[in-house]
């Protein structure tokens, strides 16, 4: 995902999916919204980068087709370490 295409990001997981985060200013903070959406099949995964820290461990996503979850990502140094949280699942 690259940042200087904007703040909020929709996606549709039509495969399992690895992410990347890229366009965040060096040294200053920023943050996004993700709507992840689970394609017609459902059950798709994805790979943060290494980067990204959660708390308690990467979150468990919805695997029912068409579901969306929403995640925020921010950053205080320029996107060298990233915060995630999971704020909704499931929503249909």
């Amino acid at each position: 995902m690259d940042l200087a295409n904007g703040n909020v990001v929709s996606a549709t997981l039509a495969g399992n999916t690895t992410f990347t985060f890229t366009g965040a200013t060096a040294s200053t903070a920023c943050s996004f919204g993700l709507y992840l959406t689970q394609d017609a099949t459902g059950s798709r995964t994805v790979t943060w980068p290494a980067s990204v820290k959660w708390s308690g461990g990467a979150p468990t996503l919805s695997t029912a087709a068409n579901a969306v979850d929403i995640l925020v990502f921010e950053t205080i140094n320029g996107g060298t370490t990233w915060y995630g949280s999971l704020v909704g699942t499931n929503f249909s």
